[in-house]
C-alpha cells in the first residue's frame, strides 16, 4: 500500500504560532524558540548576543519589540 501524505491546513500569515512576532506581545521561551526555529544552543547564542529576556519566578519571557530589535541589529542582517 502506498503512503499517501495527509493534506494540511494552509498557514494563515496572521497565525501567531508560525513564526510572527508581534512587537506589543510578551512571548514565553518556549513559544520563541519555534517560531525563530531556534534550538536550546541557539537561544542562549542569542542571550549572549544581547537578546533581552525578562524572569517571573521560573518562567522566561521575550517582549516582542526587543526580539525584533535583537534580530534586525544582527550582524549581516541588512545586504
Amino acid at each position: 500500500m502506498e503512503h499517501v501524505p495527509t493534506p494540511r491546513s494552509p498557514v494563515r500569515p496572521n497565525d501567531r504560532s508560525v513564526g510572527s512576532i508581534a512587537p506589543e506581545a510578551l512571548y514565553r521561551l518556549d513559544e520563541v524558540k519555534p517560531r525563530m526555529g531556534w534550538r536550546d544552543a541557539d537561544y542562549r547564542a542569542a542571550v549572549r548576543a544581547g537578546q533581552k529576556t525578562h524572569r517571573s519566578g521560573k518562567r522566561l519571557y521575550v517582549l516582542g519589540a526587543d526580539l525584533i530589535a535583537f534580530v534586525t541589529r544582527a550582524k549581516g542582517g541588512d545586504r
